[in-house]
């Protein structure tokens, strides 16, 4: 039989009673704890001493019992809290009272003088006896003669020695022994520790997933071979490299089951080929080039050898170009490859126009962590018309490139800097139309002022060894000003002129840019800035400054720059916005 229960509705309470209830039930939920101080302590110790005691996180609101039983069982709790930092011989001092609102007490602690390690035996046998990685790894923590007795750390150098084994390949470790004799009246330890280490486990053959690419490609991403010692690091190394190239969704490395019987680890790397075409779409706006549009194409993976492909097709007002290159690994993958790049440009500013075919051999090598290396040859075909000069160039161009770039970031950098350094050149002995050297470099430093202010400065260098600049083509000239350049003066409307006034280019170019912008919002900050500069003949040098603000929105596709800047050696002239985009580094 189905039961029904009709519920009734409940006479309505007077305000008076609901207000009452109200307050009852925020006294009751808003019991704070009370006052309890603890005298005579340094920071570390009253930290610890609070931690161990119950008493002092009791609220007012407890029972007078309960409150009179942890106030005298707190002697105990402290003397532990003190033992545990090396003091044996603490003396204390303590009163509780109460007052109509709360109860209160105090504790006026002497800690004494702490126990200190009077002999430190840290007997090891085994391989790790010997081996410099392990040593060093545990030595930094390692309890000597003289220090405090402290537990904690004593406790911490031992999971030191057990993390060093881990990592160094001393897996069989046995901590036979760990002990701490204390002399309270003596006030001092005496650490004894054995350590049987055992034989230190070697690596075994790296196997990779098969059917991505070739063996020995892979190989090239480790310098670990079979019979080398264990090092995590090693481990650790593979997977970065890995997973920093572009040929893998995922990677996952295992090194179980270990061979107890021959100490050896082996190396099993599972891998997940990334998708191997990639097409990009984008488009934007900068003061230098108008609105502009781009495609992009890359397969990541050509064929088994980690050849790949790259194509990248840009069109504004001002520049339009189809570039594509074409490299592979060398050995190394990590270090070395080389490009066969190729690409048409079609340039026209209000000074030069330039329609331009290039094709080039690059090897690119990183030296040491930091560095990278590219030497190139390109051969170089232009047609240009820099004021009323018109002329085809072709030539066979000579250089290497180093660089390095540290703390970059796709939205705002707090820290790090970049540099890159170019020396390049043409002679007419080896198939040019003339000949020519030239230097180019160019830092950019990014530093922190706080939280929410940063320091930027930049600075472009150029010097070119020719005696007749007009046999140049415009690409190998030099102009300043713009967005990246000159803020306040138009896009390479900076340098030399002819006698009709027409910026012609130069031999030479120096330009300088100091700035401090500040956050007011998560990702809005305001700048000011002074830009300095010029392109230059010999030593004719005229600096042109601009001066200006600006506004940064840190999107989630980086940097977007909204600049106001006049141009003070033309002050006749009215401010110009500069926008501009892309990372600060």
């Amino acid at each position: 039989m189905n039961s029904h229960r009709k519920t009734l509705p409940k006479p309505a309470q007077p305000a008076s009673i609901r207000l009452l209830a109200v307050f009852a039930l925020a006294g009751f939920t808003c019991s704070a704890p009370a006052e309890v101080v603890f005298k005579g302590l340094d920071d570390r110790q009253e930290q610890n001493v609070r931690v161990l005691s119950t008493l002092a996180t009791t609220e007012c609101d407890s029972a007078r019992w309960r409150v009179e039983r942890l106030y005298r069982d707190a002697d105990k709790n402290i003397r532990e809290a003190l033992r545990a930092l090396g003091y044996y011989s603490s003396t204390i001092n303590k009163s509780l009272r109460w007052d109509d609102s709360c109860w209160h007490a105090e504790f006026d602690i002497q800690p004494g003088d702490p126990v200190r390690y009077r002999s430190v035996n840290i007997d090891i046998t085994g391989d790790a006896s010997g081996d410099v990685m392990f040593q060093s790894r545990i030595a930094g923590s390692r309890p000597a003669i003289g220090d405090i007795l402290d537990h904690g750390q004593y406790s911490g150098y031992k999971s030191s020695v057990l993390r060093a084994a881990t990592n160094t390949g001393f897996f069989d470790l046995d901590l036979k022994s760990s002990k701490v004799t204390v002399d309270k009246a003596a006030r001092s330890a005496d650490l004894l520790m054995e350590i049987d280490s055992g034989q230190k486990y070697k690596f075994g053959a790296v196997k990779f997933s098969e059917g991505i690419l070739h063996d020995h490609v892979l190989q090239g991403y480790t310098d670990i071979r079979p019979g080398d010692p264990y090092a995590a690091k090693s481990i650790n190394d593979l997977y970065e490299a890995l997973s920093g190239s572009s040929y893998f969704a995922s990677v996952s490395i295992k090194t179980e089951p270990l061979d107890t019987t021959a100490k050896v680890v082996p190396v099993t790397v599972d891998l997940v080929p990334a998708k191997r075409q990639v097409y990009s779409i984008g488009g934007g706006f900068t003061t230098d080039t108008g609105p502009h549009g781009r495609i992009g194409f890359t397969n990541r993976r050509i064929n088994q050898k980690g050849h790949q492909l790259e194509s990248k097709l840009f069109g504004s007002t001002v520049l339009s170009e189809l570039n594509a290159s074409y490299r592979w690994p060398k050995r190394d993958p990590r270090r070395e490859w080389f490009s066969i790049v190729t690409g048409f440009q079609h340039e026209e500013t209000d000074t030069s126009e330039q329609d331009s075919f290039k094709l080039g051999f690059l090897r690119s090598k990183s030296l040491g962590t930091r560095w990278l290396q590219t030497r190139y040859v390109d051969y170089a075909y232009e047609d240009y018309t820099v004021s009323d000069q018109s002329s085809i160039s072709e030539l066979i161009i000579f250089g290497t490139n180093w660089e390095t770039a540290t703390g970059r970031a796709l939205s705002r950098a707090t820290q790090g800097y970049r540099f890159s350094f170019d020396i390049r050149g043409a002679s007419d002995n080896l198939g040019s139309d003339t000949s020519f050297a030239q230097i180019r470099a160019k830092a950019k430093w990014v530093r922190s002022l706080g939280e929410k202010t940063r320091f930027l400065a930049r600075t472009s260098l150029g010097i070119t060894s020719k005696d007749d600049l007009s046999e140049l083509p415009a690409s190998v000239r030099f102009f300043a000003g713009g967005d990246n350049s000159v803020r306040g003066y138009d896009f390479e409307s900076l340098g030399p002129t002819d006698s009709t006034g027409a910026v012609i280019g130069g031999s030479h170019l120096i330009d300088v840019s100091l700035e401090i912008d500040r956050l007011f919002r998560d990702k809005w900050a305001v700048a000011v800035f002074v830009d300095g500069g010029d392109a230059f003949n010999n030593t004719h040098i005229k600096l042109n400054t601009g001066v200006g603000i600006g506004l940064r929105w840190y999107s989630p596709v980086g940097p977007i720059r909204l600049d106001l800047a006049h141009p003070l050696d033309d002050p006749d002239k009215d401010f110009r916005i500069h926008i501009s985009l892309g990372p600060d580094l």
